[in-house]
C-alpha cells in the first residue's frame, strides 16, 4: 500500500464512521416539534379527541360536533393558581379520558390553546396536539361538559422529567405556553410547577 493512499482511506473510514454516527442520532432522538406538533382539523384522524380550551359557555352553544368543553380556568385561576396535578388528572377523568388517546386542543387565544397543551402533556396524555390557528373549526356542534364524577380512570404517567418543583405558587398562562415553545426546541425542557401542587 502507497504513503498517499493511506490519508484517503483513513478520510474516508472518518467519513462513514461520522456518516453512521448520524444516522443512530436520528434514529434515537425524537425531533422536539413532534411532542407537541400542531395540525390542521383536515389532517386530524377520525379517531381524535378534540378539547376547547376556551369558554365553557360557549362550547357548549357551539363547538366541533363532540369536543370536550375544558376552559384553562378549570386549571388555572386569574391570580396564576395552578391546580394540583392529582387534581387535574382527576378533572381529565371526568371528560372520559385515559391518557391513551390522542388529544387536539383548540381555542380562539393561542397562548390559551398553548397552555392547556401543556397541561395535558405535563399529565401525562399521551399524544397532544395543536390546531393550529388559522384552521377551519366546524362549530356546528355541541360541546360536551364534563361530569361531576370521574367517568374514567386517567392513567397516563405524569411526565416528571419535564417538571422542576418551585417555591413560587404562582403561574400564568404564558409560562405554559412558553413551555410548549421551550418543548419545541429542546425535549428536556423543564417547567417549574409549584412545589405544594405536584
Amino acid at each position: 500500500m502507497s504513503v498517499k493512499t493511506r490519508p484517503c482511506r483513513f478520510l474516508s473510514t472518518v467519513f462513514a464512521a461520522l456518516i453512521a454516527g448520524l444516522a443512530f442520532v436520528n434514529s434515537h432522538t425524537t425531533l422536539a416539534d413532534e411532542l407537541i406538533p400542531t395540525v390542521s382539523s383536515l389532517t386530524a384522524p377520525a379517531d381524535v379527541v378534540f378539547v376547547d380550551a376556551g369558554t365553557v359557555a360557549k362550547c357548549l352553544k357551539a363547538a366541533r360536533p363532540g369536543a370536550l368543553c375544558l376552559s384553562l380556568d378549570r386549571v388555572l385561576n386569574p391570580e396564576g393558581r395552578l391546580a394540583n396535578m392529582r387534581d387535574v388528572r382527576w378533572l381529565l377523568g371526568s371528560y372520559g379520558l385515559t391518557g391513551d388517546e390522542r388529544v387536539v386542543i383548540y381555542a380562539d387565544d393561542e397562548k390559551t390553546r398553548d397552555a392547556m397543551a401543556a397541561i395535558f402533556y405535563l399529565a401525562g396524555q399521551d399524544q397532544v396536539s395543536r390546531l393550529i390557528g388559522s384552521a377551519q373549526v366546524d362549530l356546528t356542534g355541541r360541546g360536551v361538559a364534563g361530569a361531576l364524577s370521574r367517568r374514567a380512570l386517567f392513567v397516563g404517567e405524569v411526565r416528571l422529567s419535564h417538571l422542576q418543583p418551585a417555591l413560587y405558587g404562582r403561574v400564568s398562562s404564558a409560562q405554559l405556553a412558553e413551555f410548549v415553545s421551550d418543548l419545541n426546541r429542546d425535549p428536556r425542557a423543564l417547567f417549574m410547577w409549584p412545589v405544594g401542587y405536584l
